[in-house]
């Protein structure tokens, strides 16, 4: 009887697809362990609208050979007998596992030769170790699932025809003048929502095709500027709170859109995007560009901006991480440099550029 090595978790948990964002991705565990495995070795539950499934990787098959003898004949080749008393000669680079009376014979090998195993228990043995995994098949290979945008109506509606105050923007006009404000927030589309959250703010994801990927609702306290981060953390997607469960998210650097002004400027590239907007008031020399999160600092979302000269501010404990990814695109023809401006300040880990020139 064949024996599984890998096999998709059996348990409720489910994970985010990474092929559609869906949280209906389940795992591959290894049996033995019971740990999953890594790489996205697992399938999506949305078979009809997904259709991901990456099996782990199978290696050489071989089957197990019951046999009456084994014996050496040269240093390359050994005569098997095997229970019907047929004599075969198989080159040892083709018996990937002995036992006292079986041993695993590679397919290639099998194919031929007159020994019977077709029924019988297979392997796959990987760069020398076992792997005993179930056969998993994909019907078909999943299509690129498209991204979806939100329409510039609903933008235009809730910037222009409904729009609410929010906090981030109440804070910015206690730090900078009206029109410093008013053009920032106008470069960036920034508006206020009610949706999750009174008085929230919403960071439009719109990139250099004036497509709006998404929309970003996060939580600001009035006098401080920072968000609120108690009794959780406050952030959300605009078409989660608009109830739109098919809307596949696929996300751009906040600000894409502004590098179509100005081929001149340099881009620089921060992760919040309340820092973003603030250096743009305070460096109007750069295009501020955000990344939204420390791991969205990747070939992805950085793609545009292969051709253009880019400085990268990571926040106060990334600096590492983003100067490895920039030296690897660098390779391909980007030019990123690092800053290490933040990394050598006495901030906590977290503080940004912001708060090197606010504080």
């Amino acid at each position: 009887m064949q024996r599984f090595k890998y096999s998709l978790d059996k348990s409720s948990k489910k994970y985010v697809c990474p092929n559609c964002n869906k949280k209906t991705f389940v795992y591959y565990v290894d049996t033995e362990t019971g740990n999953y495995l890594t790489d996205n070795y697992g399938r999506c539950d949305r078979e009809h609208n997904c259709g991901y499934h990456k099996a782990p990787p199978k290696g050489k098959k071989a089957y197990l050979i019951p046999f009456l003898s084994l014996s050496d004949i040269s240093n390359k080749a050994c005569k098997l007998i095997d229970l019907n008393g047929v004599i075969s000669i198989i080159p040892k680079s083709q018996i990937l596992e002995r036992r006292a009376k079986s041993c695993y014979i590679t397919e290639w090998y099998l194919k031929t030769s007159t020994i019977n195993y077709l029924s019988n228990e297979i392997k796959y043995f990987n760069t020398g170790n076992v792997s005993i995994i179930n056969e998993a098949k994909t019907i078909r290979q999943p299509e690129p699932v498209k991204p979806s945008f939100h329409s510039l109506e609903l933008l235009n509606e809730m910037y222009f025809e409904n729009s609410i105050s929010d906090n981030l923007t109440e804070f910015l006009k206690a730090v900078f003048s009206p029109d410093e404000v008013a053009n920032a927030t106008l470069n960036y589309c920034l508006t206020g929502t009610n949706y999750c959250w009174n008085n929230a703010t919403v960071f439009w994801q719109i990139d250099d095709k004036e497509k709006i990927r998404g929309a970003k609702i996060m939580l600001y306290d009035e006098h401080t500027g920072k968000r609120i981060k108690e009794p959780y953390n406050h952030i959300n997607w605009l078409h989660k709170a608009i109830k739109e469960p098919e809307f596949n998210l696929n996300q751009c650097l906040f600000g894409l859109h502004l590098m179509n002004e100005d081929y001149q400027k340099d881009i620089a590239i921060v992760e919040s995007e309340k820092t973003a907007i603030i250096m743009s008031i305070i460096l109007p020399d750069f295009i501020w560009l955000a990344t939204g999160s420390k791991s969205n600092f990747k070939l992805d979302l950085l793609k545009p901006l292969k051709n253009r000269n880019c400085f990268a501010f990571p926040d106060k404990g990334e600096f590492e991480k983003w100067n490895e990814t920039a030296k690897e695109l660098n390779k391909d023809g980007y030019k990123i440099a690092v800053s290490n401006l933040i990394e050598q300040t006495d901030f906590n880990n977290g503080f940004d550029l912001a708060d090197y020139y606010l504080l």
